[in-house]
């Protein structure tokens, strides 16, 4: 028995060299930080590939108001929205959403309670309390379900690039979500960092609250994939995205960009049971990730090395309980709780399990690539959605595309005549019936008086033209008093061109044309003025002397 274990320990020495000293910090050990693993290379903002993004995939479990932010980047980017709905999300409420915002790039379906296809028959779901704890076998979460359903629609309808969104994640705008998405120009998969509320397991959350530093990996909740490479699927187990990009990190094909979003603050602490049933995943997680700091694979976990991990897990759970007098006192009970039962699940995990399991997942992954090989194309959505079993819920009937907004219309305007959105001008006209508006020629074309004929934008999928109002529309009153309005403004514009006109034109004749009668005129009233008075001189001056006897006498020296 001796030798057999001092050859067991040589073995593990000699073909691993991991050491064996009990002192786990310097050998295997629980990381606080994956970050080296993860590719930063991007391009420069100012020179981003214009890379489109096809579909926001959420897989929602929380009210429809919480889908609000993904309807907000779906229409930003003009991308498709799919909803894959269970528990507290309902389609229904999820298509009312949609039609009070007017947005009609949705996919929306029910996920029924129990749903299965034989897709995703995984060896790796079927785990029970005999192979794995009694509290991490027990899983009330349809989250890696909705994912894969996420990717298999991907295949099928020849999706390239897929955001996956979680619908508690907030604080992501739209030029954010394009770089992540450009990057996967040089990688498979491209996450976004969840720093606030960080996204971590409750026993990490525990390490960060005493005191130690505690990084953050990208997170599946905010994750970009290209669907048109390889891709792995969701194990039905916590952490499943990170053994989803496992493979991406052990190439080299796993992207961050660097840019954080937000989710909806929890209480990890509330429930012991909570940091229990985490327990499993996070052991087998951190463990593969370890063995990638090392430079290792999936190969290399074996039972022995499951040993050793699980005492240094021991290890590390027992550090945080005796850092405990570091937390807020507010949180110390409750935390202390959920660290100890998460290190009661940890003594339970037998390492020959650990690396079953890590087969099994090996062996799963490999009958995924085979599926998705045999996974014909569809020719929409419903015959997608049918092949699995499921329904595309409808809306509410309103014509999305003939109630787009303004903004939406104009912006996908080629350069021509402008169009004047339906709802923002004449209310009271048909919809699509064409408008003749008045057109004021300037001063520069004022021998132009022809009237510039538009119309309103048309349905999308129709051509426009160009035609005048048919006997059959009627207009509202408001439709009469706008055209009354503006024939009016018409005739006085036209008056007013005119007037001008031939004020201009009375300016360029000259003076003396312009007035021929004046000159000679004046010339004949003067002279016979000037003949009258010569003709009534002699007869005043008789009649002056006659009146005045000294006129003569004062007259004669004259």
């Amino acid at each position: 028995m001796i030798a057999g274990d001092f050859f067991s320990v040589l073995f593990r020495i000699l073909s691993k060299g991991y050491q064996v000293t009990g002192d786990h910090s310097a050998g295997i050990r629980q990381h606080d930080t994956h970050e080296e693993l993860v590719g930063h290379a991007g391009p420069p903002a100012s020179q981003l590939p214009a890379r489109h993004l096809d579909t926001i995939i959420v897989p929602a479990s929380r009210p429809a108001a919480n889908l609000d932010h993904a309807i907000t980047l779906a229409r930003a980017l003009r991308s498709q929205l799919l909803v894959l709905c269970s528990r507290e999300s309902r389609a229904s409420e999820v298509c009312q959403l949609l039609d009070s915002r007017s947005f009609g790039q949705a996919i929306v379906t029910d996920l029924p309670e129990g749903y299965s296809h034989r897709l995703f028959e995984f060896a790796t779901s079927c785990l029970t309390s005999d192979d794995i704890p009694e509290p991490c076998a027990t899983r009330s979460t349809d989250l890696s379900m909705k994912r894969n359903l996420g990717l298999v629609i991907a295949r099928m309808l020849g999706w390239g690039n897929v955001f996956f969104m979680d619908d508690d994640i907030r604080d992501i705008n739209s030029a954010d979500l394009h770089r992540t998405v450009s990057m996967l120009e040089h990688y498979r998969s491209v996450g976004m960092r969840v720093t606030s509320f960080p996204d971590n397991s409750v026993v990490c959350h525990a390490h960060r609250e005493t005191g130690e530093f505690q990084d953050v990996l990208v997170s599946g909740s905010a994750l970009a994939v290209d669907c048109a490479a390889p891709v792995s699927f969701f194990p039905d187990i916590y952490n499943e995205d990170w053994l989803f990009f496992y493979d991406d990190v052990t190439e080299g094909r796993l992207g961050s960009s660097g840019l954080n979003a937000t989710q909806l603050r929890y209480d990890p602490f509330e429930n012991p049971q909570r940091a229990a049933r985490q327990e499993f995943g996070d052991v087998l997680a951190e463990g593969l990730y370890a063995l990638l700091h090392g430079g290792d694979g999936a190969s290399s976990a074996t039972r022995y090395y499951w040993e050793e991990f699980l005492a240094a897990r021991i290890g590390f759970l027992d550090a945080i309980i005796g850092r405990a007098g570091a937390a807020p006192a507010g949180i110390r009970d409750k935390m202390l709780a959920a660290v100890r039962a998460a290190r009661e699940c940890s003594t339970q995990i037998n390492p020959d399990r650990c690396a079953h399991y890590v087969r099994l997942w090996r062996s799963d992954l490999a009958d995924w690539e085979q599926k998705l090989k045999a996974i014909s194309a569809m020719p929409d959505i419903h015959a997608a959605l049918n092949w699995l079993g499921l329904t595309a819920a409808e809306a509410g009937g309103i014509d999305h595309e003939a109630h787009r907004s303004a903004v939406d219309r104009l912006e996908e305007a080629l350069p021509g005549p402008v169009l004047i959105p339906y709802v923002a001008t004449l209310n009271g006209l048909p919809s699509a019936k064409p408008v003749l508006v008045p057109h004021v020629p300037s001063p520069a074309n004022t021998g132009d008086t022809a009237l510039l004929l538009r119309q309103t934008a048309p349905p999308v999928g129709e051509p426009a033209a160009t035609t005048a109002i048919t006997a059959e529309a009627q207009p509202s009153p408001a439709g009469r008093l706008i055209s009354v309005l503006a024939s009016t403004q018409f005739a006085l514009s036209t008056m007013l061109l005119a007037l001008q006109a031939r004020c201009k034109q009375r300016r360029r004749i000259p003076h003396s044309a312009a007035r021929p009668w004046r000159r000679g005129s004046r010339l004949v009233t003067l002279a016979a003025v000037r003949r009258i008075r010569d003709t009534r001189k002699p007869q005043q001056a008789a009649n002056s002397a006659d009146s005045d006897p000294d006129a003569g006498s004062s007259a004669a020296p004259a």
